[in-house]
């Protein structure tokens, strides 16, 4: 062969050259022998023992905007230190070798010195990051072997959330430090804290297996992520969620990883622009909270024009970013307090809260009175301080608030008069006796004002009601009997229970975004309006059909109120506050013509003690104050509705909260038609 020839040739340089090559051959072959025959099988199971974990990569979630595109909702960088353990391999070797020092041991103290010695390294690393970060930490053993042993492919949290000064730190001291290594996560965040919490809702961690997505394997893994429980966040969670993405990471068979391959991005989540205004709201929760630290009460500020919802208030609340950073113990123990009880929606009433009316309902009596022509406005009815008949009535009575004296309708409305009103609900066309004509009357009304039934519904086929909302209880137009009693037993109406109806005492309750939707319709002359809190969904998914589409003002019901009965009732109402005598003047603004009426109605509440002989549980009686208002009279656009539970009168509680909530708007109103800054925060 030409090889062979070369070898006999008298060349010594081509001799020298075939002879190597010759050897690079031969070395090649056994080389290959090695790999292919000696070595085949421990190369095959290692590939075996390789495997590939899929991790699901969460989205960022869609912001949360006000009506001004003022952030409520968003997402902040968080600067987090991982460390990587498969590149502390090195570093394991050299300190175990260092603590075994040559002794012989057992194969089981081999393992618990290799166990020991990994973590004195990563120990060690965790106290020197920390310490240049003036953040000193002590790391768990516990922490670090479950971390090596089941999650060895991921990158251990060493701290989380650094500030812009650990940042720099880390940047200048930290980036030689073996293994670590400085990550940034978005994280949810509420930048005005604790205010609309009940509206927002809040998050809890996620570790369900589930990814929302189609994907060519199942999720073993998924990084920390978030899921919506209540208020938007839980409503409208899947749009403001996002999509989820996934990567692969495969590992060797001692589970480091070896390589990773991102398989499909994470999609943002969409945004949510809100009816509420950010300042309206920051404004109303500081007039609530000027009542008392442990106020429990709600504010709604509606715009009766359009149906937005311009503010929802509900104290006592919490931080929503509290569920995200966690909780300290005194936090749990305000979050647990049963008295204060902060997960009820009182704006709404959701969950099932729900309050009796009280005078505020005379908005309603005066309506049905005034459409249904049964009073004249200028006759005089004389109070003499209480309504007691005994020849017709013999087992009602009731004391009036209002001092004796003669009362037309507008003094009636403004010193809210009971007798007065209890006199046209018993004796409506002027007859003896007729409670009956009288409870149709009011029902057929109330229910116009769609009481007894909630105000939101769903916004389309595909987006379900952003307001969780009880409907609080109103009987139907036909309704025959009262209530059912403790035995299951129909009861039906007396005299007495249409005398209380009409003032908004007895079985019917309310909710404040009821009351504010009746207000509205008040003010704008009869359209019964749906509360619009979600104005825009910048998602196609969301609608079926362009982005950013606007959810459209609804009517519900339209009651074709008189003119004359408006204007009346607008002028009964203004004389409710700007009269010396009426009883909303603690709401006065100057420049402001704000119409209102109180309200204040009893409730009876479980102390939680029983009688020590009969055991029959024991309640005591607690005032729920009210104050329903609209501003200003010739052109309303604001409707402002005050609740607060264990008040004093709608008068002395309710009024001055409102009056401010006035003044914070006029006064946000000049700044915005100057161009200058907008409320501070609180």
């Amino acid at each position: 062969m030409f090889v062979f020839d070369q070898l006999r040739s008298r060349d010594i340089p081509i001799r020298v050259m075939t002879v190597f090559i010759l050897c690079c051959m031969l070395l090649l072959t056994v080389n290959l022998w090695r790999l292919q025959v000696s070595a085949g099988n421990d190369y095959r199971d290692r590939q075996e023992n390789q495997s590939i974990r899929a991790v699901r990569l969460p989205a960022t979630r869609g912001r949360i905007l006000d009506r001004h595109q003022q952030p409520l909702a968003m997402n902040r960088l968080r600067f987090d230190v991982h460390m990587y353990i498969d590149e502390l391999r090195p570093l394991f070797y050299t300190h175990y070798m260092r603590l075994k020092a040559g002794r012989r041991m057992s194969r089981f103290e081999q393992d618990e010195l290799g166990r020991e010695a990994r973590y004195q390294v990563v120990s060690n690393l965790t106290m020197q990051v920390s310490l240049r970060l003036g953040q000193p930490q002590v790391l768990g053993k516990e922490k670090f072997h479950t971390h090596y042993y089941k999650r060895r492919y991921r990158p251990m949290t060493m701290m989380q959330d650094l500030s812009p000064g650990q940042v720099a730190r880390f940047v200048e001291q930290v980036h030689t430090v073996p293994g670590v290594d400085l990550t940034v996560n978005p994280v949810r965040t509420y930048p005005n804290g604790d205010m609309a919490f009940h509206t927002l809702g809040y998050l809890r961690r996620d570790d369900a297996p589930d990814s929302g997505r189609e994907m060519p394997f199942h999720f073993r893994y998924r990084l920390p992520d978030y899921i919506g429980v209540d208020g938007l966040e839980g409503v409208y969670d899947e749009l403001l969620r996002g999509e989820a993405g996934a990567k692969t990471i495969r590992v060797n068979n001692i589970s480091y990883r070896t390589s990773e391959e991102v398989w499909a991005w994470p999609e943002s989540g969409y945004d949510m622009a809100l009816s509420l205004d950010r300042d309206i709201q920051l404004a109303a929760e500081a007039a609530l909270q000027a009542n008392g630290p442990e106020t429990r009460g709600a504010v709604v500020v509606m715009d009766p024009r359009t149906g937005d919802l311009l503010a929802m208030v509900s104290l006592p609340g919490f931080d929503s970013n509290k569920f995200i950073s966690g909780f300290s113990r005194a936090e749990i123990a305000q979050l647990n307090d049963e008295r204060l009880n902060r997960w009820l929606n009182r704006a709404t009433g959701s969950g099932g809260v729900a309050y009796p009316p009280g005078s505020i309902f005379k908005l309603i009596s005066s309506v049905a009175y005034l459409e249904e022509g049964l009073i004249d406005p200028a006759k005089k009815v004389y109070n003499p301080g209480y309504f007691r008949n005994q020849r017709l009535y013999p087992h009602y009575s009731l004391d009036d608030t209002a001092p004796p004296g003669d009362y037309d309708f507008i003094r009636a409305f403004k010193r809210s008069s009971n007798t007065y009103f209890i006199h046209y609900a018993l004796t409506p066309d002027g007859r003896i006796d007729q409670w009956r004509q009288g409870k149709r009357i009011l029902l057929d009304w109330g229910n116009r004002f769609r009481l007894g039934r909630k105000t939101v519904v769903k916004l389309s086929a595909s987006l379900p009601s952003p307001v969780r909302e009880g409907s609080g209880y109103f009987p139907a137009r036909d309704n025959k009997f009262k209530k059912k009693n403790q035995f299951g037993e129909q009861i039906g109406w007396a005299a007495g229970d249409v005398a209380n109806l009409c003032i908004g005492q007895g079985e019917i309750t309310v909710t404040p975004l009821q009351m504010a939707v009746m207000t509205s319709a008040v003010a704008n002359g009869g359209k019964v309006l749906q509360p619009r809190l979600v104005k825009r969904v910048d998602s196609r998914q969301a609608f079926g059909q362009a982005r950013n589409q606007v959810i459209p003002v609804k009517v519900l019901n339209n009651l074709n109120l008189k003119r004359e009965t408006v204007e009346l009732l607008h002028k009964a109402m203004l004389a409710d506050v700007a009269d010396r005598d009426g009883s909303g003047r603690a709401a006065q603004v100057p420049g402001f013509t704000i119409c209102g009426k109180t309200g204040t109605a009893q409730k009876k509440v479980p102390t939680g003690k029983f009688h020590p002989r009969s055991a029959v549980r024991l309640f005591r009686t607690d005032h729920i104050t009210w104050f329903v208002s609209f501003a200003p009279v010739e052109s309303p656009q604001y409707a402002v509705v005050v609740m607060v539970e264990s008040g004093e009168s709608g008068a002395s509680t309710c009024a001055p909260i409102a009056g401010r909530i006035y003044r914070a708007i006029r006064h946000l109103e000049r700044e915005r038609k100057k161009g200058g800054p907008r409320l501070a925060k609180r």
